[in-house]
């Protein structure tokens, strides 16, 4: 296990990757939907340009990984793909029945936005599910220092 004082700047330098790929997929996404009128085409590249820098300013930045490759590449899109498409979908598809049983006092605070805010927390609820799964895939098998992430390509082959 890593020290508390290494763990915890990685999981800062991660978050602090995770916000400024967001920016960058916000940015990237709105230049192009301009430019193409196509959302999908839009969305495309920008999560993938998003993605890709996530893999290497997370590998050298927050993992110290000197070794970038194809495997760990295609292993990092395949986690980040899950998190986001299955786990974070499926959190939320679980946690907004459950919005309606929230007092209503306590929707009251977002004035008129309660129903915006009803959408948004279980999206920032389920962020936080694919930040601690993404993370802990990132630290444990893909930027691992050993070859845990050859060991695992290895396995699926």
């Amino acid at each position: 296990m890593a020290e508390p004082k290494k763990r915890d700047l990685k999981i800062v330098i991660f978050s602090l990757i995770g916000i400024f790929n967001t920016l960058f997929d916000l940015v990237l996404y709105v230049i192009f939907q301009n430019l193409t009128h196509s959302i999908l085409i839009a969305n495309i590249i920008a999560t993938s340009a998003a993605l890709t820098g996530s893999y290497f300013l997370n590998s050298r930045l927050t993992f110290k990984s000197k070794k970038w490759n194809l495997k760990s590449f295609v292993l990092f899109v395949s986690v980040t793909i899950f998190g986001l498409w299955f786990l974070q979908t499926g959190f939320i598809y679980l946690v907004t029945p459950l919005m309606n049983a929230v007092p209503e006092f306590l929707w009251h605070i977002t004035g008129p936005f309660e129903d915006t805010a009803k959408v948004i927390v279980p999206k920032v609820l389920s962020v936080v599910v694919t930040f601690a799964w993404n993370f802990i895939w990132y630290n444990k098998v893909i930027f691992k220092k050993d070859s845990t992430a050859d060991q695992v390509i290895a396995s699926l082959e």
